[in-house]
């Protein structure tokens, strides 16, 4: 357990520096906005871009992506019957069952345990549950919002996404890469690029410790939203590693602690920012459930990592 916990001590140090800069006010909340915004859309892109050029995509891994897309949707499903059966109001119960908290905190414990080489294992995985956020959930939450939805939104912030982006290219490159000579020229912005990327990691853990905050007020049904999305993960990432991921795709174990890390992150974050700012009650509720499950992620993760070898 010990050794296990050694390689994500960096991160998790991070995690506890940014907390306690919090408790100082040493950054005002238009530098932390600022911070998530570096990541989100300049040093995340070009880790995810270096990711995806150096994949291959095969029916195996395409697969993968799709069973990760219908796994977020019974995630979701599941997650309105539940709230029927327990009586929640609000809507963001179902909500939060589905998609997961990859770009702002899943990399970046992935990263610290498994290593850079693996990267594009994980953003293979990923990639599914990306799709199922801008094309399902997004919509489900501006619904909420506007009463509407709209497809041409829809696309419209899947397209002008710098993450999505990112893939793209770097999936269109990858095809073409093995027949490009290298030269210094392209070395010295393949090391550029590197470097870009090489600020995700302290970044994310610095300014997702920094903004949690959690609150005492509707504590209950943040828990027990917690505990039902990860019972839910849980069950559904060991039937998918233990029957397709190994049994019949066949891809390497590597895929499967992938997949571990990826079902056990925290709702995307997105939620809060696409939800109803006006609606105090579940902007509480929402922001109170992710600030909970950033903590409850690290350690269910980290434990993970030593027991599901």
């Amino acid at each position: 357990m010990f050794d296990t916990l050694l390689p994500v001590l960096p991160v998790v140090l991070l995690f506890i520096v940014g907390f306690f800069l919090q408790k100082i006010n040493f950054f005002s909340e238009d530098t932390v906005i600022g911070l998530k915004r570096l990541v989100s859309n300049i040093a995340l892109p070009a880790l995810l871009f270096k990711a995806f050029l150096s994949i291959e995509i095969t029916t195996q891994t395409m697969l993968l992506i799709g069973v990760v897309f219908l796994s977020c949707v019974v995630m979701l499903l599941l997650g309105k019957w539940i709230a029927q059966i327990l009586h929640i109001k609000s809507p963001y119960f179902s909500m939060m069952m589905g998609g997961f908290e990859m770009g702002m905190l899943g990399y970046a414990l992935f990263l610290a345990l498994y290593g850079q080489e693996h990267l594009g294992k994980i953003a293979l995985a990923d990639l599914g549950q990306v799709i199922f956020v801008f094309f399902v959930l997004m919509a489900i939450l501006i619904k909420e919002r506007d009463g509407l939805q709209s497809p041409k939104v829809l696309i419209k912030q899947f397209l002008t996404s710098p993450v999505i982006i990112s893939i793209l290219l770097g999936i269109t490159l990858s095809f073409i890469a093995k027949d490009v000579k290298i030269t210094p020229l392209l070395t010295s912005i393949s090391s550029f690029i590197d470097m870009v990327g090489s600020l995700t990691v302290p970044l994310i853990a610095i300014s997702i410790g920094y903004t949690i905050n959690i609150d005492k007020k509707n504590l209950k049904l943040s828990i027990i939203t917690i505990l039902v999305r990860k019972i839910l993960a849980l069950i559904l990432v060991i039937l998918i590693n233990t029957f397709i991921v190994e049994s019949l795709l066949h891809l390497d174990r590597i895929y499967s602690y992938a997949m571990m890390v990826m079902f056990l992150t925290p709702p995307p974050f997105v939620i809060s920012i696409f939800m109803k700012q006006r609606d105090k009650e579940n902007m509480d509720y929402v922001s109170n459930t992710l600030s909970l499950d950033t903590v409850v992620s690290i350690i269910f993760i980290i434990v993970a990592s030593a027991l599901y070898v």
